[in-house]
Formats: C-alpha cells, sequence, structure tokens
C-alpha cells in the first residue's frame, strides 16, 4: 500500500461561551505561529470505514478531586476505579510494545504528537479545511464536524492556540484486537488525553462584523480527547477518534 506525504499548516462550532471546539461524542462498545508538519494517509482509506470505528474502548475519566475519606463510598469506590484503570493502562501500554512490530511506543512522543494533531484539527475547523480535518481525525469525527461546517453559511471563524494551562496528561489506556498474545493479527490501540489548554475564538459576519466570541478574550479550555491508531498497519498514525465527557 503506497503512502504519500503531504506538508500541512498548523495555526475548531464552538459554544462561544465555553470554547471547545466541535462536539463531545462518543460510542460505546456494542457486546489537535505557523510551523509545518507531515501526516501519512492511505489513498485506499475509504475501504477502511468499518474497520475504523470500534467505538470508545474505556470511557473512563478520573476525577478532578477525590472524595474526603469521610465520604468512605465514595471515596472506596474512586480508589478502586483509579487503581482497575492504572494496571488496565500499564497491561495496554505493555500489549501496544509488544504488538507494535513498526514503530515502538514512546509516551513522549505521542503526547507531542497529540498537542500537535489536537491543534490542527481545531485550526482546520475553525477555516473550514476539510482536507487536513480529514487527515487528522477519524471518520466519526470527521462527519461530525463537517456537518458543523455546513451550518455556518457566511460567517468566518478564528480560533487561536496560547499554550498549555497544564502538560497533556495520558489518562486511560487500551489496546484490543486478535490473535490474543501473539504479535500476529488485528489490533487497535486507543489513548485518552487530558487536554487543558489556552485557546480564543472569535466569529465574524461577511462583513467582517465580529458576532460572537471575543479574539482578546483568552479560555481555559479542558478536554478529553480520544486517539487511535491500528497498531498492526504501518502506514497507520494516531488521530482524533472523538472527545469524552465524564460521566455522571
Amino acid at each position: 500500500m503506497s503512502v504519500h506525504l503531504r506538508h500541512l499548516r498548523l495555526a475548531t462550532r464552538p459554544s462561544i461561551t465555553a470554547i471547545g471546539l466541535g462536539a463531545s461524542f462518543q460510542r460505546p462498545m456494542p457486546s489537535m505561529a505557523v510551523t509545518f508538519r507531515s501526516y501519512a494517509t492511505n489513498k485506499n482509506q475509504g475501504k477502511q470505514i468499518l474497520l475504523r470505528d470500534h467505538g470508545v474502548f474505556a470511557n473512563y475519566i478520573p476525577p478532578e478531586t477525590s472524595p474526603a475519606i469521610s465520604d468512605f463510598q465514595r471515596w472506596r469506590l474512586t480508589k478502586w476505579r483509579n487503581l482497575k484503570n492504572s494496571v488496565q493502562n500499564m497491561l495496554s501500554v505493555g500489549l501496544i510494545k509488544y504488538k507494535s512490530q513498526y514503530e515502538k511506543w514512546n509516551s513522549g512522543k505521542f503526547l507531542t504528537e497529540a498537542e500537535e494533531a489536537y491543534k490542527d484539527m481545531n485550526d482546520a475547523f475553525a477555516r473550514g479545511d476539510r482536507s487536513l480535518l480529514e487527515e487528522v481525525c477519524l471518520d466519526a469525527m470527521y462527519t461530525n464536524m463537517k456537518n458543523q461546517m455546513k451550518t455556518r453559511k457566511d460567517m468566518r471563524w478564528a480560533w487561536g492556540y496560547h499554550g498549555e494551562v497544564e502538560t497533556p496528561r495520558i489518562v486511560c489506556v487500551r489496546c484490543l484486537g486478535t490473535g490474543g498474545i501473539s504479535k500476529q493479527g488485528f489490533s487497535v490501540g486507543q489513548v485518552t488525553v487530558r487536554m487543558h489548554t489556552k485557546q480564543t475564538m472569535a466569529v465574524y459576519d461577511k462583513k467582517n462584523r465580529l458576532v460572537g466570541g471575543d479574539p482578546n478574550t483568552i479560555h481555559n479550555v479542558l478536554e478529553y480527547v480520544v486517539f487511535q491508531k491500528t497498531i498492526s498497519d504501518p502506514e497507520d498514525i494516531w488521530r482524533v477518534y472523538g472527545k469524552i465527557t465524564a460521566a455522571d
């Protein structure tokens, strides 16, 4: 399968008050100054749509604050969930390392790529760049954001990235596939990343009048973004599968 490389520029319809570009969504399992970077895209990726939409493997988001120990039941449940997720993360990272025959797992490199993809996605969404959006997002996320772009009419969106509030952090890792512990067979990895960034958003009409947001007001935006990669495919890269929100 051939691969073509395309240089893309970095530079996403928000809730104007909360910014967070693109709607958060999830699909339960059935039973991201101008810089340049590259993406590898399969020419036959349209044939893989059914293989790439596997649902969110684990809708896990750690609580921002732990319950007080005086609320023992909630405290114990939270500790148990965190411990269980930590063990599953460790096992899944081990499985990804074991099954990755083409590129070994490196958490630092992954987080750098994930943050750049997150910024690319937001910028492409704001500018209406479907080509870039399709390359950094998987099918469901791309369709979701493309449909939102269709409602803009003559509005112009301007999105800005102003750095991190906190360093991106991996909160959940899962790896599923066929072949058991064999290195052969189909396998997919999903990683949920906590993104806490500084963003601006403004919306202008066709006469360039500000009709929403404020280009001078920086908002702290916290999102949990799910990235997915087919580990068994030498040409695949980590792309945005979707966003999830904390369960009630």
